[in-house]
């Protein structure tokens, strides 16, 4: 899976973070909301009896989503896990860490998980939301607009009503 093109962002000043980063500075670009995703299957009905058998399927149902916008795992920069019993979430993390890494990969966006008294979603026991950036790009030339405009500026290439013909370089303006 490739790395992401955000900067993560891990101050030595705070705790060491497992699972999520504690801050990411973003690439500009399209911006990407999931909306709450939950363990339903395309016909509507719920999967999954266990609260990691759920998170996988919603998990899964977030990075469907996500490609379906044009976007990758490693473009998400905020995530957020709601579930019904977070005590049951703290006791699996050690078995959900791998369902995380099957979706996401090695990407640790900023995170957070809740504990809520219930979801929307009957029989849902989590829901998960989060952001991600697309950044831009430029496939018509490897070079931004503004970047090609200094470089021809720099190399004298532009002539204009503001040049100057007898300054050195020049030359083009001068015929």
């Amino acid at each position: 899976m490739a790395q992401t093109p955000h900067e993560t962002v891990n101050p030595l000043t705070l705790a060491e973070p497992v699972g999520y980063s504690h801050a990411i500075v973003v690439t500009p670009g399209r911006t990407v909301f999931v909306g709450g995703q939950t363990a339903r299957r395309t016909d509507g009905s719920m999967t999954g009896d266990t609260l990691v058998q759920q998170f996988d399927h919603a998990l899964g149902n977030v990075v469907e989503a996500l490609r379906n916008a044009g976007a990758e795992p490693v473009h998400v920069v905020d995530m957020r896990i709601h579930t019904t019993s977070i005590s049951t979430y703290r006791a699996n993390l050690k078995t959900l860490g791998p369902v995380y890494r099957r979706h996401m990969g090695r990407h640790y966006p900023a995170m957070s998980a809740l504990g809520v008294h219930e979801l929307l979603e009957r029989g849902a026991l989590v829901e998960i939301t989060c952001t991600a950036v697309v950044p831009d790009t430029h496939d018509d030339d490897p070079l931004s607009n503004e970047r090609a405009l200094e470089i021809e500026v720099e190399e004298g290439l532009v002539s204009g009503p503001f040049e100057d013909p007898n300054e050195p370089g020049n030359e083009r303006a001068r015929t």
